[in-house]
């Protein structure tokens, strides 16, 4: 098996990475295919179909891939930005960006979201809940969904990772000496180092859950969340200064697989009780602000040692479904909405 540590340093493809990067998007795919069978929606989340389970499965399912999901895009995310930016430079790793990141961005919005909006509303009045006038006139007067149905849908993450580049580039263009730090930074040296992240995602989730809980759809990002998944943009830009260290994980991700399950049963069982009304969440703050951070951060750091065991080597299947699953990401939306 070929470690991380032995590709090339100039190496435009960490083949482990990439595939992890995919595979979140394409977990996107999954994920909205079974929000319609969830036992209870998710807060804020509406949804244009509902044929709820009896039970829990998917419920499950879906709340412990929402933990690590969008952390693990963005630390793929924040090592390929320090990555293309020694490799190419500020300058270029900008435009790169743009292309990559910003154009998408605005095609979807133009030619996608428009489509999207009305079959939400199509479903949504074929449930009673929004009438076609509203839908029509895009006003929703007395009806919270209007909170809930405008907004980036699916490409709010896009929105975050555009913003997360261009701050980036103006760091590196402007503070070049804060990237200068040493190459022994104690990130990967044993396995608690990975946990270190609990002093930050812990408070977070405490003093704001909805960042966890609520799905926020909305125009312009929401001030907690992007400071979250800013913190793993970050973390995934320290990886590329470290990446001899990345093989140390190969070994540990599955045990830190099988934690997470672990504690991820605590904090859903927390859930359960407050989504159905039995626990309120001040009550059970702190309790399930530390079980859901240290499952995902258990989780973050189990499959990227999965992914760099697995995954190291190159395969041209890897590659095309990585390069396709950006694209079948951005598109995928009102083709599940259509078949359900």
């Amino acid at each position: 098996m070929k470690k991380v540590s032995q590709i090339p340093t100039d190496s435009r493809r960490i083949y482990a990475l990439d595939a992890l990067r995919a595979s979140v998007m394409i977990l996107g795919v999954f994920l909205h295919g079974a929000v319609a069978y969830m036992h209870t929606p998710m807060p804020g989340l509406v949804w244009p179909v509902s044929d709820p389970s009896s039970g829990w499965f998917f419920d499950a399912v879906l709340w412990y891939l929402h933990g690590f999901r969008i952390p693990l895009f963005f630390i793929a995310s924040g090592f390929f930005a320090a990555l293309l930016c020694e490799i190419w430079g500020a300058d270029k790793y900008l435009v790169h960006r743009l292309k990559r990141i910003a154009v998408p961005l605005l095609a979807a919005a133009l030619f996608i979201l428009p489509g999207s909006y009305y079959l939400w509303g199509f479903g949504l009045s074929e449930q009673g809940i929004v009438t076609w006038r509203e839908v029509w006139r895009m006003s929703f007067h007395g009806n919270p969904v209007k909170e809930e149905i405008l907004g980036l849908a699916h490409l709010w993450f896009l929105q975050y990772l555009l913003i997360y580049s261009l701050l980036y580039y103006l760091l590196r263009r402007g503070f070049p000496g804060l990237f200068n730090y040493p190459k022994r930074v104690r990130l990967l040296e044993n396995g608690w180092w990975p946990l270190s992240l609990l002093i930050v995602v812990f408070p977070m989730l405490w003093l704001h859950p909805d960042i966890f809980m609520v799905f926020d759809n909305r125009w312009w990002p929401e001030p907690w969340e992007f400071t979250y998944y800013a913190l793993f943009f970050a973390v995934g830009s320290i990886m590329n200064r470290v990446k001899e260290q990345l093989s140390r994980l190969v070994t540990l991700g599955p045990y830190y697989i099988v934690a997470s399950l672990v504690v991820f049963a605590f904090a859903f069982s927390l859930l359960k009780a407050q989504l159905e009304g039995v626990s309120s969440t001040a009550g059970t703050g702190w309790f399930f602000a530390l079980a859901t951070a240290l499952y995902s951060c258990l989780a973050v750091w189990g499959f990227l040692g999965i992914f760099l065991r697995y995954f190291a080597n190159p395969s041209n299947r890897v590659r095309f479904v990585s390069d396709a699953a950006y694209w079948i990401y951005l598109v995928h939306l009102p083709l599940i909405v259509m078949a359900q």
